[in-house]
């Protein structure tokens, strides 16, 4: 018999212990990962029941948290800050005063245009009473005697006359005077800081002796028209979540959450659907919520500049209201959310895998007693997550065939290769990833 070289004999041994490892840790593979398969004409695929049940659609965007009652406020006429009653973190009620601008100038101003309105007024009551002489002479004076040299007999008193362009000339000046003490009482109660709902100071820009402006559009103590009621002028928080203002309180009652959707997401939402949000920052924290409105203009487009993209990535953004408790949520939270678009209660389901085809053109596997399967025409309902609604071409119990998405190479391992590789086994012999099972020798191998 003829002795092989010690060197081939190795390779030898090591190639043998590299098919039986291989083929082993196949089946091991396969076994592991078996989830309730059976072996059908076309190759391994799962199998499962039409049962009743609920199907729900869902189409998910991102966006982040804000409140319609978070407030940031100014004062509607400018000055040096005589008062800060407020700090970050305080509470505060509708109509408490949080801070004061010197009103020294405010209250002149009204004082004088005060006086102006009542001279225009008393004006006003003698060209209505005739008091002030007429604009023209309505007669001439009355001879001394009479013709024939008879005397003439006393006239009697005039009757006072109302000028008409007097009239309204007056009425003019007092409507002017009015408007501007109007104005000025705006611009006194505009040196008060008065909170428009109940919240929690987030910020305070200034503090006492600090130079504030106005938003009345004028000096202070002009008189200027502006300004809201509260002696404040108040902004909203946008959808960003960002406010401004000398003084911001947040409020989280009525929170709710805009969020963007793409645009064929976007088409499947309407008001009135409900929703689910979850915090990004507590992933276990699912707020109940519903759409307010989807808007039909985009709030965002970027042009794809990867290999094959075309076209543009469109979003609409879509307003929720969350009905869970909101008094820990805060502003400007980062968040997904889910809205649920279509439901079916108490209906036939299948496995969304199971289906084939699009449209009216829908189809499954239906698999007979003798384990062969039937080719079977559904209409679908609705379209779910994962699972689809048959209104026609099935009955509970039945079974359907499920296709196996990925087929396993010829060593049981998906696609050929062993999960992860083998390396240095065998005294320097690495198993290759691919080729159905292929090993070559390392380096160092003998």
């Amino acid at each position: 018999m003829k002795v092989l070289p010690r060197r081939r004999r190795a390779a030898l041994i090591n190639s043998v212990l590299g098919v039986v490892v291989l083929a082993g840790a196949g089946g091991a593979y396969a076994a592991v990962h078996d989830d309730g398969a059976q072996s059908t004409g076309s190759g391994t695929a799962r199998v499962a029941t039409v049962a009743k049940g609920s199907v729900s659609a869902t189409v998910s965007g991102s966006g982040s948290l804000v409140s319609p009652s978070d407030a940031g406020l100014n004062f509607t006429t400018g000055g040096t800050l005589t008062e800060v009653k407020v700090k970050p973190g305080d509470k505060v009620k509708k109509g408490q005063v949080l801070a004061k601008v010197d009103a020294t100038d405010a209250k002149a101003t009204l004082k004088q245009d005060q006086a102006s309105l009542d001279a225009a007024e008393a004006n006003l009551t003698k060209v209505e009473a005739g008091e002030l002489p007429a604009s023209s002479s309505n007669g001439s004076s009355s001879s001394g005697s009479s013709r024939g040299g008879a005397q003439a007999s006393p006239s009697p008193s005039p009757t006072p006359t109302v000028d008409a362009a007097q009239l309204a000339q007056a009425q003019a000046q007092v409507t002017q005077a009015q408007n501007q003490v109007d104005a000025d009482e705006r611009a006194v109660d505009g040196t008060t800081l008065k909170a428009p709902v109940a919240g929690t100071v987030a910020s305070v820009d200034g503090e006492k002796g600090d130079t504030v402006s106005g938003t009345s559009g004028s000096g202070s103590g002009s008189g200027g028209s502006g300004g809201s009621g509260g002696g404040s002028s108040t902004s909203s928080s946008s959808s960003s979540g960002s406010l401004s203002g000398f003084i911001v309180l947040t409020n989280p009652a009525g929170m709710q959450v805009t969020a963007n959707f793409s645009e064929a997401d976007s088409l499947k939402i309407k008001a009135g659907q409900t929703a689910t949000v979850t915090l990004n920052a507590e992933s276990g924290t699912v707020l109940d919520a519903k759409v307010l409105s989807i808007s039909s203009l985009p709030a965002s487009s970027s042009s794809g500049s990867g290999a094959g993209s075309s076209g543009s990535a469109v979003q609409y953004p879509a307003v929720l209201q969350i009905t869970s408790d909101t008094s820990n949520l805060r502003t400007g939270l980062s968040a997904s959310i889910q809205v649920t678009t279509a439901t079916a209660a108490d209906t036939l389901t299948v496995p969304t895998a199971a289906v084939s085809g699009t449209g009216a053109n829908r189809s499954v596997l239906v698999v007979n007693k003798d384990g062969s399967t039937t080719r079977t025409p559904v209409t679908v309902g609705v379209e779910g997550d994962s699972t689809d609604q048959i209104t026609s071409g099935l009955t509970e119990g039945q079974q359907v065939q499920i296709p196996k998405v990925a087929s396993s190479g010829s060593n049981g391992f998906p696609s050929g290769a062993f999960p992860g590789g083998l390396g240095n086994l065998g005294g320097g012999n690495r198993f290759g990833a691919a080729g159905g099972g292929g090993f070559r020798q390392g380096a160092g191998g003998r």
